[in-house]
C-alpha cells in the first residue's frame, strides 16, 4: 500500500535518528558505535524477527527487496541481498526507518480504514513492501533515515577529518555525479578511505559517496564560486 507521510525535513529524520540511537543505547549500556548493528536494533531493540527469504517469489514482485509485517512484528529481506553486507544492512536500515517514523500513521489508518479487514483463508499481507524501483516520499524519508543510522553525521564528519583533515576534498565535476551516485575514482577513494578508518564495515561505497556529498565534505573542483558559498 501507499503510505501518506508528512513533509519532512532531512533535520527532523536526523532528530528521529538520534532518538532512536539515544534509546537504543540505554539498552546497550554505551553509545552505539560504527558499524551500527542494525540487527541488535531490530531484534533486541525494537523486538523484530528478521528473516531473510525469496520475497520476489513470496510477493510476485519481480523488484520487491524488503518487507514489513505490521500485526507480527516480522521484517524480511530478499534473499538476493545475501553476501551484499552493505546492501542488506542500508535495507534492514531503511525498514527500521518505516517501523520507527511510519508505523504509527498506518496504525491511525488502521482505525479508520478497511484495508486490513479479516479475509478468511487470505494471507497475511505486508503493510510496507520496499521496492527498488520506487521512491514515494515514504521511500525517501526511509533512505533518510537508514543513511544517517547506518552513518551518524558526527562519527563520519570526525573520520573524513582524520583521514582529509578540515578542509572538503576537491572532486572534478561533483555537480554532475548526481548525489554521488555516480562513479568517481577520486569519490570511491575517499569513501573507501572514511569506510576502513570509521570501521563503517556495514556501508557501501556508493551510500558512503553519498553521504559525503550530503554533509558536504566534498566539494567541486570545477566550481570555484560555488565553494566560496559553503
Amino acid at each position: 500500500m501507499d503510505i501518506k507521510v508528512p513533509f519532512r525535513k532531512p533535520a527532523e529524520i536526523e532528530h528521529m535518528v538520534l532518538d532512536l540511537l539515544h534509546k537504543y543505547a540505554k539498552t546497550k549500556g554505551a553509545p552505539p558505535r560504527p558499524p551500527i548493528d542494525v540487527d541488535d536494533i531490530a531484534e533486541r531493540y525494537l523486538k523484530l524477527d528478521l528473516e531473510v527469504t525469496d520475497l520476489k517469489e513470496l510477493l510476485k514482485m519481480p523488484d520487491v527487496l524488503g518487507a514489513t509485517w505490521l500485526e507480527d512484528k516480522v521484517v524480511r529481506l530478499d534473499s538476493s541481498l545475501e553476501g551484499q553486507e552493505g546492501r542488506l544492512a542500508f535495507t534492514l536500515a531503511h525498514e527500521i526507518g518505516h517501523w520507527w517514523m511510519h508505523r504509527p500513521i498506518i496504525e491511525m489508518e488502521k482505525v479508520t480504514l478497511p484495508l486490513y479487514a479479516f479475509e478468511e483463508g487470505r494471507p497475511a499481507r505486508p503493510a510496507i513492501v520496499c521496492r527498488s524501483t520506487r521512491k514515494d516520499p515514504a521511500e525517501w524519508q526511509a533512505d533518510q533515515f537508514a543513511a544517517r543510522l547506518l552513518m551518524p553525521e558526527a562519527d563520519v564528519r570526525a573520520t573524513a577529518k582524520q583521514v582529509r583533515g578540515t578542509l572538503p576534498v576537491m572532486i572534478p565535476h561533483l555537480k554532475a555525479l548526481k548525489g554521488g551516485s555516480e562513479f568517481s575514482p577520486e569519490l570511491r577513494d575517499f569513501a573507501g578511505e572514511v569506510i576502513a578508518a570509521g570501521n563503517f564495515s556495514n556501508v557501501s561505497n556508493q551510500a558512503m559517496r553519498i553521504r559525503l556529498v550530503d554533509l558536504k565534505l566534498v566539494d567541486d573542483a570545477n566550481d570555484p564560486q560555488g565553494r566560496l558559498l559553503l
